[in-house]
């Protein structure tokens, strides 16, 4: 009832209808809410404080044939899916050879060279074409974002056996 009568005085006293009012305080209320759901899918997470993500089978310079088994490693984390909010958690993503991609927002879904594991998968076997390849581990939050600060293993440097494709 007091909000009525500080409503109406308003409204007597500045002459502005109170339709308007109404409007504006919707709207107001509508900015703010925006701004929280912005702010909080917007911003990175902070990082599990002394997580790390490794390859727990490969190093930089082996010699391996296709398909590649891959182990992802993590200490001082916890594994959930993309889209549940749990704190020291995240999810693995492999980078292979080097995808272009903006870390301050969620990580593309439609890129082969960004491979999310959102089931929790802590290895993967991976199919690549013969030569020198780079794999990077990546450790993504909930909202499919890296960590602030990015929780990523080395990058590695692979050579896949075989024959070298033809050149057309």
């Amino acid at each position: 009832m007091r909000a009525v009568l500080v409503a109406l005085t308003f409204v007597a006293a500045t002459g502005v209808a109170l339709a308007d009012w109404k409007k504006d305080l919707k709207d107001a209320a509508k900015q703010q809410a925006g701004a929280k759901v912005e702010q909080s899918l917007g911003l990175a997470n902070p990082a599990p404080a002394g997580a790390s993500v490794y390859f727990i089978n490969l190093k930089t310079g082996a010699t391996v044939a296709s398909p590649v088994l891959v182990q992802f490693g993590l200490k001082g984390a916890g594994v959930s899916p993309p889209g549940v909010q749990s704190a020291d958690t995240g999810h693995h993503v492999l980078l292979v050879d080097d995808p272009q991609f903006d870390a301050t927002l969620a990580l593309p879904l439609d890129n082969p060279k960004i491979i999310h594991f959102d089931k929790g998968q802590t290895e993967t076997a991976l199919t690549l074409t013969p030569g020198s390849h780079t794999l990077q581990l990546l450790f993504a939050d909930w909202k499919q974002q890296a960590f602030n600060p990015s929780l990523q293993s080395e990058k590695i440097t692979v050579t896949v056996s075989g024959a070298a494709p033809a050149k057309k």
